[in-house]
Formats: structure tokens, sequence, C-alpha cells
């Protein structure tokens, strides 16, 4: 069961967002949104697939879901299916009534290796999920010191609950579950204790052995247990290695908590907003988007600019949870007064006349994000005050394959959207699901966004 070295900073292993899907209706939407891979059927992540309907959705809220699950790691997925919408789904799984819950196993075959629960309460559908995913590593203290392990429960805010200790030279089973954290102190002698590592627990292997997650240095400075004897190399040196940063990325334990804290607290408060944000907004359109061209003054300004214009770092808040900006980050080319102006100017009156005659008043112009490889974007709904009436103008792009847009319009219907340069899509950012959730393959996807909101 392999774990992932988060040192001390989490940050570039924040990528522990569950993202729930919306309106499922068939293999095909697994497939296309990346949960299970399309040659050999097999699921990329742990799947929790609930079904429900407009009568029942009540029941399905009662027992958690969605909202318990938000913070379960980057290994789960979750999803939900309407069962008035759709019959392919229901048939696979032979679901015949509403709260039912089918789980796939990070791996299996998403036709036949699946179970099925009828959830009655919270504790049923909490237990059922949790012993799928339960897990017993063996951990092996090859270090000259003791240790003792605290358990940290994935999006909870008390401390971490002591779990074991094991001397050095031991080794010991854990049982835990896949995306819980596993916090690491040694007890030298002389010295007080110390976290010196924590790792993320996901599923791949079946043994831990503690200096595999040291540097050799770390490993070679208390080799003989005489070395760490107070007055020689005082508390464990931090320097954990990890594929992302070295000891100078190191923070404090507490540092490092907060911002996986504030992560899982930032996705739980989306899925709930995705949940219940659509319902309240009026709605302007049948569908809520159209694919357009961008004005040509428009798209030949713009393009000058992201041609010319220095391309800046975009900075994304630390608990940000919507986009992989530590893994892959985006990059902006910022726009002046006057072209944001322009672009205000030429837009308001399309989106007004698509949008039924409105009248608009201009919130937002971002300048021309560009992303990169490998990045994606969660399913989201805009900010509901000031992005109502918005339109996505590609710029420029240089892919591999299409990079989708999944959109799910007013009616519950997915849809799965290409953008070529001089593209535009006027959508209703605030009513409407929308994301890139598949990661985009290529070299640049250079996009740049307008709101408004109705006055």
């Amino acid at each position: 069961m392999r774990f992932t070295a988060t040192v001390l900073l989490l940050l570039p292993a924040a990528s522990q967002a569950v993202h729930h899907f919306k309106e499922l209706n068939s293999i095909q939407d697994l497939e296309l949104l990346g949960l299970i891979n399309k040659d050999r059927g097999m699921a990329q992540k742990h799947l929790l697939l609930g079904f429900s309907n407009a009568e029942c959705v009540d029941k399905v809220r009662n027992v958690g879901f969605p909202y318990d699950y938000a913070a379960l790691g980057e290994h789960v997925e979750t999803g939900e299916v309407m069962l008035e919408r759709d019959d392919e789904l229901a048939r696979a799984y032979n679901i015949t009534e509403c709260n039912q819950y089918v789980y796939v196993p990070r791996g299996g075959d998403v036709r036949t290796d699946f179970d099925v629960l009828s959830a009655h309460d919270k504790l049923q559908l909490h237990n059922w999920l949790f012993t799928h995913l339960a897990i017993e590593i063996e951990i092996v203290n090859d270090l000259p010191f003791d240790v003792s392990i605290k358990w940290e429960d994935t999006g909870r805010r008390e401390g971490p609950h002591d779990l074991i200790a094991i001397p050095r030279g031991k080794s010991a089973s854990v049982h835990t579950f896949e995306s819980h954290h596993l916090r690491f102190v040694s007890h030298q002698p002389g010295a007080g204790s110390e976290t010196f590592l924590r790792v993320r627990v996901d599923g791949s292997e079946t043994t831990l052995r503690l200096s595999d997650y040291l540097s050799n240095d770390a490993s070679r400075q208390c080799a003989n247990p005489l070395d760490c004897s107070a007055g020689a190399t005082g508390a464990l040196p931090k320097n954990v290695n990890n594929e992302h940063g070295s000891s100078d990325d190191i923070q404090t334990a507490v540092e490092d908590m907060e911002i996986w804290r504030n992560r899982d607290s930032e996705n739980r408060a989306r899925v709930i907003r995705n949940e219940n944000q659509p319902q309240t907004k009026p709605r302007y359109t049948p569908l809520g988007f159209k694919r357009a061209r961008i004005p040509d003054d428009i798209y030949k300004m713009m393009l000058h600019r992201y041609n010319t214009g220095e391309r800046i770092s975009e900075p994304w808040p630390k608990s940000d949870c919507h986009t992989n900006f530590f893994e892959a980050p985006s990059t902006m080319v910022y726009l002046t007064d006057a072209e944001k102006n322009q672009i205000f100017a030429a837009m308001k009156p399309v989106l007004s006349e698509w949008a039924g005659g409105v009248n608009l008043f201009p919130t937002s112009v971002y300048g021309v994000r560009i992303y990169h490889n490998g990045s994606w974007l969660r399913e989201h709904v805009d900010t509901g005050d000031t992005h109502i009436i918005s339109a996505i103008m590609n710029i420029a792009q240089d892919v591999e394959e299409d990079w989708l847009l999944t959109f799910i319009d007013h009616n519950g219907d997915r849809h799965f959207i290409t953008l070529e340069p001089g593209d535009a899509l006027y959508y209703e950012s605030a009513s409407c699901l929308h994301g890139r959730p598949v990661a985009f393959k290529g070299s640049f996807f250079a996009n740049a966004f307008v709101h408004f909101k109705v006055v």
C-alpha cells in the first residue's frame, strides 16, 4: 500500500479534495469524466455512487451523502444518479429504489466489481463504505529510536489520536483507511518528542519502511544510537525527502495541518454550494449556455495582448481546492483598464440579448489565463452575486486532445463542449455546474472570462 510522504508541508499534496459529480447518466459519462479507463473499463479511483429521485432526495441527504464524504481524499470520488433520468446505470447495478449506493474499488471493473447497499442511516452508510476502504499495513521502524504513531482523521478539527508505539528495530501492523494521515513522532534519547514525518495513506503497498522517507543524510546522522544522544545531534534532522520539496519547504505541523483542514473545509463548502445554489438563481435562457464567436475586434485585441504581454504566475489561495494550481500552476496575462472596458462594452449587448434583454452590470473580466499540461478544474458554480451572465473566450491553444468543458444545463442534462480559438461560450455561470475535471493534455490553453450581474 503506497504512502505519499507530505513532509510537514501539505500544500504540494493538497489535491485530496473529493470531486462530487451530479447528473451522471451513463457509463460513457463515467468514461468522459475520467472516472473509469475508457479502454479497460477499470475505475480510476474508488467510486461511491448514490441513487435517488426528486421525491426521495432528502433521504439521501439525511444519510450524509454527499456532504459527509467531501474530505475523503484524492483517491475517492462521489457521484449522483437521478433514477427518473437514467436507465443504464440503474440497470447495470440492478438499482430498483431510492437511497441505494454503489461502491466500485479503484482498479475494479466498473461493470462487475461492485457492491450495493440500501442505506437506512448515516452509521450504516459510513460503516459500509469504510469497510471497503479499510486497509492493514505493516510499519517497519528501522530507525535507531522509538517512534509513536498518531492517526489524523480526514476533515476533522480535533487533534490526532494516539494509535501505536513501535520500538526501534521493531515492526507492527496498523489498521487504517485510505486517505487518512499517519503522523510519526520521534522519541530520541536525551531529546524531546518531535513530529518528523507525516504520510498520507493511499493504499497501493502493504509495507511502510520509515527510512525510505528520510534522505540518506538523515538516516546516516542517527545510524548509531549513540549519535542520537543529548549534545550530539539534538532533535531529529528535518530533511525528509519528497518529490515536491526539500528541507527549506518545511513548516510547523500546526501550519501544515491548518492548510489541510482549510482545504477540506473549503471542499465541503463547495459541494454544498454546488448542490444548493443552482436552485436559488433565476434562469434567463432555456438551457443556460450557447456557443458563439468572440467579436472580431475583441478577439484580435486579446490575441495581441496574449502574444505580447508579460506572463505572470497566477496567485491562488492555499485553501483553494477546485483547481490543481499546486501541481500545474496557471499563468496570467493581465489586461489594462482600457482593454477591460473595451471587452465590457462589446460583450454587454450580445450577452444581454442572449439572456432575454436583461440589464447587465459589468463585475469582472479576467486577463488571459493560461492553463498548462496537467491542469484540471473541478465542476463548480461561480459566485452567486456577481457572476450571473458570463462568457468564456478561448484565445489560443496547443492541445494533444480536446480539453472538454463539462456543463450541466437547466434541464439537468450533461454536455461535453469543445472550444476552438476565437470561440466563446455564453453561460449562466452561477446556476449551471461547469468544469474541466479531466487533466489537460497539451502545452497551453488560454482563456479569458467576463462576468456581469443582472440589475
